[in-house]
């Protein structure tokens, strides 16, 4: 007998989570991790406050009559209901709201203070450390980012912009973090490649790094864009991904990373923008999953991409990031036929519902939705959504093996 709604919920946010809450043991600075503590704190009322006005917002992009069709229940009495869009405005707004409240909090330097507190000594607390002119800069070109990203992601629900037009929207979003970025424009050139290349260990970019930041956040955004159509699906891959990338900042704080300043506030940016991602995902999460009470729309897919983006930008785990991606870099491959018009390209790549059973049948679409359905046969949209992102989760844990494997030796 399948799980109850609730209870596949539950066991969603209890996979994301519980590694998460395991690794705060690593931790061995305290103020570090009261850092951690005071951001969770406040990133769970968010996840709270976003399920709590998703119901007001959907009332509202229902007066507005922005609202779709369920295809995927084409034929059926559900596929008749109008169903909300622009839902991915709820949780962008919370989590803008949450990262600005982190940079009060950290200007400040509140963490100190409560483990002065919690140790019953101030003489106990890590000595404060000013807050550099770079981090702020950095810190407020990332918020304008993801806030300009959310922004066109709402005009193009509202517009319905060409896909043409679409593709350059990251480029517009990411201009203030490109041209506010004042960190490294040097990479570290993998061991394999010096060898045979001659090149040396660091190689300056100079501007061909800005063009890389910018080419980071135009996949990111779209790559979530594009593997979506199920329910639960563009939601569910965030925050598995999303997840993934703060365990990885956890347990690199925990470990000798957390103890070098320059790799520890890369760990600490990237999971600002991550912990509350994930708690204000699950939180639309709870009305998005099959069957789906709302829609994320563009809003979401292109808000959730570029704050991915930002985080392994600003985090300097670009490469690990991209690692995580590896289920949206094979749709984005295997939908490149589609997608550059090469062979006929629908307006929706969905597969093909039948009312009579209730499963979804492949249909000869170009992209990981139908190949699911290909390799697996048809299934229940809950459970091609589920099938997929048990794929993502196993890539996740790919991506540690592959990054705990290599260490020493890729680079």
């Amino acid at each position: 007998m399948p799980l109850a709604r609730p209870q596949q919920l539950q066991i969603l946010a209890a996979s994301g989570f519980a590694p998460c809450i395991l690794a705060l043991w690593t931790i061995r600075d305290r103020q570090t991790l009261w850092t951690i503590l005071l951001c969770s704190a406040v990133s769970a009322a968010g996840g709270w406050i976003t399920k709590a006005i998703i119901p007001v917002v959907k009332a509202a992009t229902l007066r507005a009559n922005l609202s779709g069709l369920d295809i995927n229940k084409k034929g059926s009495e559900a596929g008749t209901k109008r169903v909300p869009e622009s839902l991915g405005l709820a949780p962008g707004v919370v989590f803008l709201v949450c990262v600005i409240l982190f940079q009060l909090l950290h200007y400040y330097d509140v963490a100190s203070l409560l483990h002065a507190a919690a140790s019953f000594s101030s003489s106990s607390a890590s000595s404060s450390q000013a807050i550099s002119q770079s981090w702020l800069t950095n810190y407020n070109a990332a918020l304008a980012t993801i806030c300009f990203m959310l922004f066109l992601g709402f005009a193009d629900d509202v517009l319905d912009i060409p896909w043409r037009i679409k593709l350059t929207l990251p480029l517009l979003a990411s201009l203030p973090l490109v041209v506010a970025y004042g960190d490294s424009t040097t990479i570290v050139i993998p061991k394999p490649f010096r060898s045979f290349t001659g090149l040396p260990e660091i190689l300056e970019l100079g501007i061909l790094y800005k063009v890389y930041m910018v080419m980071m956040a135009i996949f990111c955004t779209n790559a979530i864009n594009i593997l979506a159509g199920v329910n639960g699906l563009e939601a569910g891959q965030t925050f598995v991904i999303s997840c993934a990338v703060l365990f990885l900042n956890i347990t690199e704080l925990g470990g000798p990373a957390g103890l070098v300043p320059y790799l520890r506030d890369g760990h600490l940016f990237s999971l600002y923008i991550m912990l509350p991602l994930a708690t204000t995902t699950f939180g639309l999460l709870i009305f998005n999953w099959y069957p789906s009470q709302v829609f994320v729309g563009d809003t979401f897919t292109y808000f959730a991409g570029m704050a991915f983006a930002v985080a392994g930008i600003l985090g300097h785990q670009t490469e690990t990031m991209l690692l995580f991606f590896i289920p949206q870099i094979l749709n984005f491959l295997y939908s490149v036929p589609q997608l550059f018009k090469l062979v006929p390209c629908p307006r929706h790549r969905l597969p093909r519902y039948d009312p009579q059973t209730g499963l979804l049948h492949a249909t000869p679409n170009w992209n990981l939705v139908n190949l699911a359905l290909q390799i697996g046969g048809p299934c229940g949209e809950r459970q091609l959504c589920v099938r997929i992102l048990i794929f993502q989760v196993a890539c996740c844990c790919v991506a540690f093996i592959a990054r705990h494997a290599l260490t020493g030796v890729y680079k």
